[in-house]
C-alpha cells in the first residue's frame, strides 16, 4: 500500500545499497530486512549485492542508520546512498 508519508513525520525516502562479501549476503539482507526503517529489501546482480528501500523521519535519522548500523554489518564493505528528492511516479491504483 502506498501512501503519504510526510504527513506522518517520516520525510526522507533513501535507496542504500550496500556492497555485501557474497558470504554474507543472506544474512546482512536478514539483519535489515527486520529494521522498522526499512520498506523493501531484495537481493540484487551486480556489484553491490543488496538494495535497500528505506524510509526515516528525518536525515538526522538516516545518518546513523547508513553510517553506524548498516556499516557495522559484518560483510558490508561499503554502501551507497540515494536520498528522494521529489517522487515522480509511484504505484498505486485509483477508482478502485
Amino acid at each position: 500500500m502506498e501512501y503519504d508519508h510526510e504527513p506522518l513525520g517520516q520525510g526522507i525516502e533513501a535507496l542504500c545499497r550496500p556492497t555485501v562479501a557474497p558470504r554474507g549476503l543472506a544474512a546482512v539482507g536478514r539483519a535489515v530486512a527486520a529494521w522498522p526503517e526499512v520498506r523493501f529489501a531484495a537481493a540484487v546482480g551486480g556489484r553491490v549485492g543488496l538494495a535497500v528501500s528505506v524510509l526515516c523521519r528525518t536525515a538526522d535519522d538516516l545518518h546513523p542508520l547508513v553510517g553506524d548500523r548498516l556499516a557495522a554489518l559484518p560483510d558490508v564493505t561499503t554502501a551507497e546512498t540515494t536520498v528522494t528528492l521529489r517522487r515522480v511516479k509511484s504505484v498505486s491504483r485509483r477508482g478502485a
